[in-house]
């Protein structure tokens, strides 16, 4: 049995003695010897590099999806309320939900069949929804929470809806709440708008048919529906103002907007 010269000249052992020493050796530890630890990149570079190129892919992101801007202003002028929804919302809803064509355009269906009373049920079951707070939350509320909730949170709630008829695996209200809206819509709010949706629909989700999502999704592909809300803001305010004209009968006299009578003679 060969040895290193430290280990031959320094011994005392014999050959014996070191055969039985390693027969009976056991490693200190049954774990294995971890790698080497991997040198990772400056952060510094990699934050500059992704920031200077965040604008190029968020306009590219933009100008590449315009089927979703066509879908988030249809289901805009679908929402029966007093107040605009914001498009804007709305389709970071539909970026961050990923969902089929089919889904959305049954969205819209619901949309399309809510009453023109719903506003008014919508807005009485958020305030039933927040007497159900707890006394800590109520505590520490000065007004009603159900006075700033937006009428984008009903596309959601269709949204919601839609997917939870036509899927197997429904995604659940807090799924909707902390994903799809960002945080910015509670879960208790989202249920109370999908109660008052179905109340109002008298849970006839299963009227909505085929060829009706069929007719929907073919709406919402039409290149006039993105442009709608855009042609009517663009109106100016010189089209808006009517021409103001005055005929007057009589021997009054206009000068520099002053009405006056004609001189005596």
């Amino acid at each position: 049995m060969e040895f290193s010269p430290a280990l031959s000249v320094n011994s005392d052992m014999t050959d014996e003695e070191l055969d039985r020493y390693f027969a009976t050796y056991v490693p200190l530890s049954n774990l294995p010897t971890p790698p080497p630890a991997k040198e990772h990149a400056p952060c510094s570079t990699t934050s500059i590099s992704t920031s200077s190129s965040s604008p190029s892919i968020q306009s590219t992101q933009e100008s590449s999806s315009p089927e979703l801007q066509a879908q988030a202003t249809h289901l805009a002028n679908l929402v029966p309320s007093a107040h605009r929804p914001h498009v804007d919302a709305i389709r970071g809803f539909l970026e961050r939900a990923n969902l089929p064509d089919e889904v959305v355009a049954f969205a819209a269906c619901v949309l399309d069949s809510l009453s023109a009373r719903f506003a008014a049920t919508w807005r009485e079951e958020l305030v039933s929804a927040e007497f159900e707070r707890d006394l800590k939350d109520f505590l520490r509320t000065d007004m009603p929470r159900h006075a700033h909730v937006s009428p984008d949170v009903i596309a959601l709630a269709a949204l919601a809806l839609a997917h939870s008829f036509l899927v197997d695996r429904p995604r659940s209200s807090r799924h909707w709440s902390v994903k799809e809206s960002a945080g910015v819509y509670s879960v208790k709010e989202i249920e109370a708008t999908k109660r008052a949706m179905l109340r109002d629909m008298d849970y006839g989700l299963a009227r909505i048919t085929e060829e009706m999502v069929k007719s929907m999704m073919a709406d919402m592909q039409r290149p006039k529906t993105a442009s709608s809300l855009v042609r009517e803001g663009s109106v100016s305010k010189a089209e808006r103002r009517r021409t103001l004209s005055i005929n007057l009968s009589g021997t009054a006299i206009w000068s520099h907007g002053v009405q006056t009578p004609e001189p005596s003679p």
